[in-house]
């Protein structure tokens, strides 16, 4: 099954150039509003414009959704030090009481923890804890008792929960991000709207009004045309 493709917002500008171009819309609004209420503006449809656009302003930032998940990762990557350091105290009893190459020692799972992923370091972990609890007794004279056994079985129950905290602020950003494009779309759509009728009112009767509703769409929100290069004989 392939992956869900991500919303796209449908202009090359930036979030903060779409608020600045919607409140300018209101103003505009509001300065033709005669012009506009004959065209069928209502109190209901400004209404509405402006919540949309107090509805984008409230919404979480992307750097905001980052910064969550940056601090659950760095919670996780804490944890997983912690739990390596642990693993490798048990390894290390494991194979001084049984030896490297005996059965015994290998229940223990896999010793080259570094290079595992966080779900693969999980499961070694639980396997590392129940076979320890298994040959206990036998550990004992190296100094494996059953508090450093529990110790050690909430550390995992920490970094698996650390591990769901990460998906889940990985996951929050991702819907967050779809969900702000979405609403980022619908306001950019009422502001095409609403700049197509400023056209239309003033398309015959003032240069400089009807101006004033072209959007352009660049990633500067300005127009970017370049001007003409200068000639080798200019007209003086």
């Amino acid at each position: 099954m392939s992956k869900k493709e991500m919303i796209k917002v449908k202009f090359k500008f930036s979030f903060a150039h779409l608020k600045q171009l919607a409140d300018n819309m209101v103003l505009l609004i509001d300065r033709d509003l005669v012009a506009f209420t004959d065209r069928g503006f209502t109190t209901a449809k400004r209404t509405q414009l402006v919540t949309k656009i107090d509805q984008f302003f409230n919404f979480s930032s992307d750097e905001q959704m980052q910064g969550i998940q940056m601090a659950a990762t760095e919670t996780k990557d804490t944890i997983r030090q912690k739990v390596e350091d642990k693993m490798r105290s048990f390894f290390l009893v494991a194979r001084i009481t049984f030896t490297e190459n005996s059965g015994k020692y290998r229940e223990f799972g896999n010793a080259d923890i570094s290079r595992q992923s966080d779900e693969e370091l999980f499961r070694t972990a639980k396997t590392l804890k129940t076979t320890a609890i298994k040959y206990q007794s036998l550990l004992a004279a190296e100094g494996i008792t059953t508090a450093k056994i529990n110790e050690f079985s909430t550390l995992i129950s920490d970094f698996d929960n650390a591990i769901d905290a990460q998906k889940t602020a990985i996951s929050n950003r991702d819907l967050q991000t779809e969900s702000r494009a979405i609403l980022a779309n619908e306001l950019y759509d009422l502001c095409v709207k609403y700049a197509e009728i400023g056209q239309d009112i003033w398309r015959s009767q003032s240069e400089s009004h009807y101006n004033d509703y072209i959007i352009y769409d660049t990633p500067s929100g300005t127009d970017e045309t370049t001007p003409p290069a200068p000639t080798d004989n200019p007209i003086t």
